[in-house]
Protein backbone atom coordinates (compact mmCIF):
# COMPACT_ATOMS: atom_id res chain seq x y z
CA UNK A 1 0.00 0.00 0.00
CA UNK A 2 2.93 2.48 0.93
CA UNK A 3 4.25 1.83 -2.37
CA UNK A 4 1.29 2.15 -4.37
CA UNK A 5 0.95 5.72 -2.11
CA UNK A 6 4.29 6.69 -3.40
CA UNK A 7 3.73 6.21 -7.15
CA UNK A 8 0.26 7.51 -6.64
CA UNK A 9 1.72 10.63 -4.96
CA UNK A 10 5.00 10.80 -7.35
CA UNK A 11 2.88 10.52 -10.66
CA UNK A 12 0.25 13.29 -9.43
CA UNK A 13 3.32 15.39 -9.21
CA UNK A 14 4.71 14.60 -12.57
CA UNK A 15 1.12 15.19 -13.96
CA UNK A 16 0.70 18.61 -12.30
CA UNK A 17 4.52 19.69 -14.03
CA UNK A 18 5.72 17.70 -16.62
CA UNK A 19 2.71 16.70 -18.28
CA UNK A 20 0.23 19.56 -17.11
CA UNK A 21 -1.91 20.06 -20.18
CA UNK A 22 -2.15 16.18 -21.07
CA UNK A 23 -3.86 13.54 -20.39
CA UNK A 24 -3.28 10.68 -18.07
CA UNK A 25 -6.03 8.21 -18.99
CA UNK A 26 -4.22 5.35 -20.66
CA UNK A 27 -7.55 4.33 -21.88
CA UNK A 28 -8.31 7.46 -24.18
CA UNK A 29 -11.14 9.83 -24.45
CA UNK A 30 -13.43 7.13 -22.36
CA UNK A 31 -16.28 9.38 -20.67
CA UNK A 32 -18.17 8.78 -17.65
CA UNK A 33 -20.89 11.01 -16.51
CA UNK A 34 -20.85 10.75 -12.92
CA UNK A 35 -16.95 11.05 -12.86
CA UNK A 36 -17.09 13.89 -15.01
CA UNK A 37 -20.18 15.18 -14.42
CA UNK A 38 -20.26 15.25 -10.40
CA UNK A 39 -17.65 17.96 -10.49
CA UNK A 40 -19.85 20.58 -11.52
CA UNK A 41 -21.19 20.02 -8.10
CA UNK A 42 -17.96 21.92 -6.80
CA UNK A 43 -20.11 25.30 -6.84
CA UNK A 44 -22.46 23.70 -4.09
CA UNK A 45 -20.10 24.71 -1.19
CA UNK A 46 -19.83 28.82 -3.14
CA UNK A 47 -23.57 28.63 -2.92
CA UNK A 48 -23.58 27.63 0.56
CA UNK A 49 -21.28 30.56 1.74
CA UNK A 50 -23.60 32.68 -0.44
CA UNK A 51 -26.50 31.83 0.86
CA UNK A 52 -25.45 32.41 4.64
CA UNK A 53 -24.50 36.17 3.70
CA UNK A 54 -25.10 37.29 0.34
CA UNK A 55 -24.04 40.61 0.62
CA UNK A 56 -21.05 39.76 2.79
CA UNK A 57 -17.74 40.38 0.39
CA UNK A 58 -16.28 36.97 0.90
CA UNK A 59 -19.44 35.37 -0.01
CA UNK A 60 -18.87 36.24 -3.61
CA UNK A 61 -15.36 35.49 -3.80
CA UNK A 62 -16.24 32.37 -2.52
CA UNK A 63 -19.11 31.56 -5.31
CA UNK A 64 -16.43 32.63 -7.64
CA UNK A 65 -13.25 30.73 -6.75
CA UNK A 66 -16.29 26.91 -6.40
CA UNK A 67 -17.93 27.84 -9.58
CA UNK A 68 -14.16 28.08 -11.27
CA UNK A 69 -13.05 24.57 -9.54
CA UNK A 70 -16.41 23.78 -11.09
CA UNK A 71 -15.77 24.55 -14.53
CA UNK A 72 -12.27 23.48 -14.53
CA UNK A 73 -13.20 20.14 -12.84
CA UNK A 74 -15.76 19.41 -15.93
CA UNK A 75 -13.83 20.76 -18.69
CA UNK A 76 -11.02 18.10 -17.70
CA UNK A 77 -12.81 15.03 -16.21
CA UNK A 78 -15.84 15.07 -18.62
CA UNK A 79 -14.87 17.55 -21.81
CA UNK A 80 -11.92 17.20 -22.82
CA UNK A 81 -11.22 13.58 -20.43
CA UNK A 82 -8.58 11.27 -22.40
CA UNK A 83 -7.53 14.28 -24.93
CA UNK A 84 -4.19 16.68 -24.18
CA UNK A 85 -5.98 19.95 -22.84
CA UNK A 86 -4.45 22.62 -20.86
CA UNK A 87 -7.77 21.96 -18.62
CA UNK A 88 -6.27 18.75 -16.85
CA UNK A 89 -3.56 21.15 -15.51
CA UNK A 90 -5.45 23.95 -14.71
CA UNK A 91 -7.73 21.31 -13.19
CA UNK A 92 -4.84 19.71 -11.18
CA UNK A 93 -3.42 22.86 -9.62
CA UNK A 94 -6.61 24.58 -8.84
CA UNK A 95 -8.47 21.63 -7.19
CA UNK A 96 -4.90 20.81 -5.20
CA UNK A 97 -4.84 24.59 -4.03
CA UNK A 98 -8.70 24.24 -3.03
CA UNK A 99 -8.08 21.21 -0.96
CA UNK A 100 -5.09 23.01 0.68
CA UNK A 101 -7.32 25.95 1.42
CA UNK A 102 -10.38 24.08 2.43
CA UNK A 103 -8.16 21.92 4.80
CA UNK A 104 -6.76 25.14 6.52
CA UNK A 105 -10.35 27.15 6.23
CA UNK A 106 -11.49 23.99 8.33
CA UNK A 107 -8.54 23.71 10.78
CA UNK A 108 -8.75 27.96 11.43
CA UNK A 109 -12.50 28.51 11.17
CA UNK A 110 -13.67 25.62 12.95
CA UNK A 111 -11.08 22.91 14.37
CA UNK A 112 -7.97 20.49 14.11
CA UNK A 113 -10.26 17.54 14.18
CA UNK A 114 -12.38 19.51 11.44
CA UNK A 115 -9.53 18.42 9.00
CA UNK A 116 -10.02 14.83 8.90
CA UNK A 117 -13.54 15.89 7.70
CA UNK A 118 -10.44 15.87 4.65
CA UNK A 119 -9.56 12.04 4.72
CA UNK A 120 -12.60 10.34 2.49
CA UNK A 121 -12.30 12.33 -0.17
CA UNK A 122 -8.69 12.28 -0.38
CA UNK A 123 -9.13 8.50 -0.30
CA UNK A 124 -11.47 8.67 -2.91
CA UNK A 125 -8.70 10.24 -4.98
CA UNK A 126 -6.11 8.06 -4.11
CA UNK A 127 -8.22 4.99 -5.23
CA UNK A 128 -8.91 7.10 -8.45
CA UNK A 129 -5.57 8.19 -9.33
CA UNK A 130 -4.71 4.13 -8.13
CA UNK A 131 -7.33 2.97 -10.82
CA UNK A 132 -5.63 5.48 -13.31
CA UNK A 133 -2.18 4.08 -12.95
CA UNK A 134 -4.13 0.04 -13.10
CA UNK A 135 -5.37 0.74 -16.40
CA UNK A 136 -8.71 0.06 -14.63
CA UNK A 137 -11.34 2.78 -15.93
CA UNK A 138 -14.53 0.94 -14.40
CA UNK A 139 -13.02 1.76 -10.88
CA UNK A 140 -11.35 5.20 -11.73
CA UNK A 141 -15.20 6.56 -12.80
CA UNK A 142 -16.56 5.11 -9.02
CA UNK A 143 -13.64 6.35 -7.53
CA UNK A 144 -13.29 10.34 -9.40
CA UNK A 145 -17.13 10.41 -8.80
CA UNK A 146 -16.95 9.88 -4.74
CA UNK A 147 -14.11 12.24 -5.01
CA UNK A 148 -15.90 15.28 -6.22
CA UNK A 149 -19.31 14.50 -4.18
CA UNK A 150 -17.39 13.81 -0.91
CA UNK A 151 -14.98 16.50 -1.23
CA UNK A 152 -18.30 19.04 -2.18
CA UNK A 153 -19.46 17.65 0.91
CA UNK A 154 -17.28 18.17 3.53
CA UNK A 155 -16.37 21.48 2.12
CA UNK A 156 -20.30 22.91 2.40
CA UNK A 157 -19.99 21.15 6.24
CA UNK A 158 -17.35 22.97 7.06
CA UNK A 159 -18.43 26.39 5.36
CA UNK A 160 -21.90 25.73 6.97
CA UNK A 161 -20.85 25.02 10.03
CA UNK A 162 -18.30 27.98 10.09
CA UNK A 163 -21.09 30.46 9.43
CA UNK A 164 -23.58 29.32 12.28
CA UNK A 165 -25.42 26.56 10.21
CA UNK A 166 -25.56 23.07 11.90
CA UNK A 167 -23.98 21.27 9.24
CA UNK A 168 -24.73 18.90 6.84
CA UNK A 169 -25.69 16.61 9.38
CA UNK A 170 -28.12 18.91 10.82
CA UNK A 171 -29.61 20.06 7.67
CA UNK A 172 -30.42 16.19 6.52
CA UNK A 173 -32.52 15.35 9.71
CA UNK A 174 -36.08 14.61 8.76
Amino acid sequence: MVRSFLATARAHLHNMTVNFGRTCMPWGPKRSLFAGGTGALFAVPGLVMFAHDPGAPRAAAYLAAFAAQAVFSVMSDYVMTGRNSVWHGMDRWYASGMTVFMIRFAHSALSPAHVFLAVPPLFCLYKSKDAILRNDFPAFAVWHGWWHIMAVAAASHCIDLANGGGGLVKRLEL
